[in-house]
């Protein structure tokens, strides 16, 4: 399924309690052409794996479930991440994976991951303010699949890229594939880079993140933005729908927007 819209939203906070599982799942049952029909978890859910659902409740048993693991001659436990996927109007898939901690003892943030169709009567932004108030993300965003999103054709050849060509080529595959704010490992002495990939539609900066954000700068600019709680959300446009289909406009603005902001704070610096 090629999506229309990407919603990422990443989180240190704990989202293994029923509680929070069930804000974030009445989000989408509260909306009709968005309820889920067949959940799973360990894997996405296909024709043969997961399960039929009905409603909410039918959800409760599989949040958050627990596995036994092996590796290196040892047993560990693991949360298996929930999925779910909607074949009707409109079509969608999602999956809540857990924070957790490695063989290093590092943390590991959290997330929901959401594409779907574009559907106009569907309030989007309502959707992912109501996950960012529930998780207290860091880095979340909201963006429209456009084709011509994407990075300026230059050298094809990966082998021949410099430094900074490479740390913008994984960061536009990561950007694309829904995510605001990634690591990854780059250039000959296989460094660790981490930071914002580029702003969607809706960008949430929360935590270490909100420091960034000039409120009066940007609404100043003409550009939608709140604060809500400790965190801000930022927007191209009031309405998806103004740029969806007019992709010169949407990377106007999001060239312009970004000049808000500080210098090297996005790892995509350049505009297609």
């Amino acid at each position: 399924m090629k999506p229309d819209f990407l919603i990422t939203v990443q989180t240190r906070e704990d989202l293994v309690p029923w509680e929070v599982g069930k804000k974030i799942l009445s989000m989408l049952f509260s909306e009709t052409k968005l309820i889920p029909e067949r959940v799973a978890t360990f894997g996405e859910v296909t024709k043969s794996h997961g399960l039929n659902i009905v409603d909410i409740e039918d959800c409760r048993a599989l949040w958050a479930s627990k596995a036994m693991m092996r590796a290196g001659g040892s047993q560990y436990e693991v949360i298996e991440d929930f999925h779910w996927k909607r074949d009707k109007v409109a079509k969608s898939q999602g999956a809540v994976t857990f924070t957790s901690i490695n063989a290093k003892g590092v943390k590991r943030p959290g997330s929901i991951f959401f594409q779907s169709q574009y559907r106009r009567e569907i309030d989007w932004i309502l959707l992912f303010l109501a996950w960012c108030e529930t998780v207290s993300p860091f880095a979340a965003v909201l963006h429209p699949f456009i084709a011509e999103d994407g990075p300026r054709k230059g050298n094809t050849n990966i082998r021949e890229y410099s430094y900074k060509e490479e740390i913008s080529h994984q960061a536009w595959s990561r950007f694309l594939s829904g995510e605001f704010h990634c690591e990854f490992r780059a250039g000959e002495m296989n460094s660790l880079v981490s930071g914002l990939t580029n702003l969607g539609w809706a960008s949430w900066f929360g935590e270490e993140y909100a420091k960034e954000v000039d409120q009066q700068a940007i609404s100043s600019a003409g550009f939608p933005v709140f604060k809500i709680g400790c965190g801000y959300l930022v927007q191209l446009t009031s309405h998806p729908n103004d740029v969806i289909g007019d992709y010169p406009a949407f990377s106007r603005l999001r060239a312009h927007l970004k000049s808000l902001f500080r210098p090297g704070l996005f790892l995509i610096e350049d505009e297609p």
